[in-house]
């Protein structure tokens, strides 16, 4: 999956210059978030890589930390919706394994565990990290109450093994591979599946 380019958010634009504007802006934004992280999405960052004069920029963001909310908003705004009650939570996962990874890139990561604590860490779990996770949640729930996954496994604990996996994989490697959220669905389903007689 990759999460499109943003479209603007702020006040629809009718003059077609006004809305060229906006999706320079958002996608040089958007561009610096996937390949450098949150901390390099500055107002002067995103007037360099997009072209548009740092004034621009200013009409509408009145600084930074707004551009990046503004970005994440519409990160947020393209995920697919949350899955059926039918869907697996196999998709789910490894939904949320490239979005985390692939479409924002490993800056987030870094961010995330570098800086927890920081105003950008607190608007990605808001906007991307919560969302995804509570929907993994959800069919994990789901799979305890139809009998598939054993009661007593601590779901936060999966899904939290599922991330601390992954970061350290990358780490590791420096990439997740194609048979990475495969391999992640595998090892979790042997530890918390109900075995059949």
């Amino acid at each position: 999956m990759v999460v499109d380019t943003p479209t603007p958010e702020r006040g629809a634009a009718t003059d077609p210059r006004t809305a060229r504007t906006d999706r320079k802006i958002l996608a040089g934004a958007l561009k610096l978030l996937r390949e450098s992280g949150p901390q390099k999405v500055t107002i002067e960052a995103v007037a360099v890589v997009s072209g548009v004069a740092k004034t621009s920029i200013y009409r509408r963001y009145s600084n930074s930390e707004e551009l990046l909310e503004a970005v994440l908003e519409q990160v947020y705004a393209t995920l697919p919706p949350a899955p059926p009650s039918s869907g697996a939570w196999e998709d789910t996962m490894r939904e949320a394994i490239e979005v985390l990874f692939e479409d924002l890139g490993k800056g987030v990561a870094l961010t995330l565990l570098q800086d927890p604590h920081s105003t950008t860490s607190e608007v990605l779990r808001r906007k991307i990290i919560r969302p995804r996770m509570e929907m993994l949640r959800c069919l994990l729930q789901r799979d305890v109450e139809l009998g598939l996954i054993r009661e007593n496994v601590d779901l936060d604990v999966v899904i939290d093994f599922m991330l601390g996996a992954s970061y350290a994989h990358v780490a590791r490697y420096g990439s997740l591979g194609q048979d990475w959220p495969a391999r992640v669905h595998a090892t979790l389903t042997n530890l918390v599946v109900v075995e059949r007689a």
